[in-house]
């Protein structure tokens, strides 16, 4: 039976307690190091975690655990833009209107500067989504680091606590744990997501494409439902889609491919919703028109040329996305392959990015910030459980159904258009992942405690002994191949 989660009175004063004591050191700390200009600094930083923490506890009627997991990862954040804040800024001698940024950072710093005061020449960048948030931030707020730092921390912890509401949406009644218990788990195992958290903090579009797929993929979730008296008016799922689909419009257009994936599969988990699945697909298709228009079909190009594996097309997708190392070398000629060949290659580049980054710094001494933002191994582990469920649990589609396979394609098409190369371009997709895991952690733990409402569960629930002795076997091969791999990728020189 299903249990609700009530949480004192005095465990939310306690919390509320933590909290402002929390908001207090900031505004000190803050204002011992940047004086004056530091208030609003503590300020942009104390509203993005306000912000998604009201709304969290709106949304789960002030369930405490989720709370507190926000708690700590919003102070961690902080701590982290906090210093890389100073590092751009004072460090370099530098203020937070002129600070030191390099590669993607400052192209889309300069391009909001140029449209902010004409100042510096106009950079060239295809998606203007991110660089014109900065400038509308600025127009808004003034012209400073801050306010867009502000906002890429905002928009991560609105992703954890999105997260956390798509796993309990989707597997609330599929497991013997309660929607708060689901949400709290799946907050919980995001917010360990090391180099996926750490990117709020740098000034890149990550957060903002966490952001949007996150509310796709809640919108999305609705057709996975089991109890329809708490799904709400299907107005504001639509109403999210299309958010998320017109914010990637702008932000990355190619994101929106996957969005129409991920509704065109769970449509076959549900097909009574058709008129919804429509709808979502028509608000896609539009927004993806609109994305190749602004992008002067940038976007389509590079599709083509992905596809058609001509000199032309390797040449340029070569240079963007060319790996280093042996694994370069190995794979030079990957872009001018034809697609069949491309498929066929598919393990190897999905296991190339499945590792990337590895957790350690070439020519670098390792410092708790470099290893803070390179921990992948609560991100090795939701891959490893989440690969438990596609090779031993997928084929019986009373489990997740087809809903399941969305990641996994995601994931897929990511390492299929940049031979497995940029780790950034699965992050997005990491959160559906742990709504798999979750699931998968939750019926071993019912495996381990059985429970005469098994048999009234919604979703099959695996043969209890045969799943807890497989996956415990999965656990222990799968740990035993990581560690091989790292250990001979970190002997290999580069």
């Amino acid at each position: 039976m299903n249990t609700l989660f009530l949480p004192s009175q005095k465990c939310l004063r306690s919390q509320l307690l933590v909290e402002l004591i929390a908001m207090c050191i900031l505004f000190a700390v803050a204002m011992s190091v940047f004086g004056t200009s530091g208030v609003g600094l503590a300020c942009g930083l104390g509203v993005a975690y306000v912000v998604p923490r009201w709304l969290y506890a709106r949304l789960s009627g002030g369930e405490t655990r989720g709370g507190i997991v926000l708690m700590v990862a919003g102070v961690l954040l902080v701590v982290w833009a906090f210093r890389n804040i100073y590092g751009w800024t004072l460090a370099e001698g530098q203020s937070f209107a002129d600070p030191v940024l390099r590669c993607d950072d400052k192209v889309y710093y300069l391009w909001a500067l140029h449209y902010y005061d004409g100042s510096v020449p106009e950079p060239d960048t295809k998606f203007v989504g991110f660089p014109l948030m900065i400038l509308l931030s600025w127009k808004l707020l003034g012209h400073s680091i801050v306010w867009p730092i502000a906002i890429n921390v905002m928009l991560t912890l609105l992703t954890v606590v999105l997260t956390g509401l798509t796993a309990g949406r989707a597997l609330a009644g599929r497991v013997r744990a309660d929607r708060g218990t689901i949400t709290f788990l799946a907050m919980l195992v995001t917010s360990l997501l090391g180099f996926f958290m750490s990117h709020a903090a740098m000034l890149l579009k990550e957060p903002l494409t966490y952001f949007a797929v996150a509310l796709a993929a809640y919108a999305i979730a609705r057709m996975k439902e089991i109890d329809e008296d708490s799904r709400g008016s299907v107005w504001h799922d639509i109403a999210l889609f299309t958010i998320a689909v017109a914010l990637m419009s702008i932000v990355r257009t190619s994101v929106i491919y996957f969005l129409v994936a991920g509704v065109i599969i769970t449509f076959f988990d549900n097909k009574d919703m058709w008129r919804y699945a429509c709808t979502l697909l028509g608000i896609a298709l539009i927004g993806m028109g609109l994305g190749i228009y602004w992008s002067n079909g940038f976007s389509m190009e590079v599709q083509m040329r992905i596809l058609a594996a001509t000199d032309t097309g390797g040449d340029m997708m070569k240079t963007i996305y060319q790996a280093r190392g042996i694994y370069g070398e190995m794979m030079s000629d990957y872009f001018f392959l034809p697609v069949w060949q491309k498929l066929l290659l598919l393990p190897v580049t999905c296991t190339l990015q499945l590792f990337i980054p590895f957790p350690w710094v070439d020519n670098e001494v390792l410092d708790v910030w470099s290893v803070a933002t390179r921990f992948q191994l609560v991100w090795y582990a939701v891959a490893g459980v989440s690969l438990y469920y596609l090779f031993v649990l997928a084929w019986n589609k009373k489990n997740l159904g087809w809903w399941a396979m969305w990641p996994f394609v995601c994931a897929a098409a990511v390492a299929f258009t940049t031979s497995g190369t940029v780790s950034r371009y699965i992050l997005p997709y990491e959160p559906l992942f742990v709504t798999i895991a979750v699931w998968v952690l939750l019926k071993y733990h019912e495996s381990t405690t059985p429970n005469e409402d098994d048999k009234q569960q919604k979703g099959a629930t695996p043969h209890k002994k045969n799943f807890h002795r497989s996956f415990i076997l999965w656990c222990a091969a799968y740990a035993a191949t990581v560690t091989i791999i790292l250990t001979i990728c970190y002997l290999t020189p580069p």
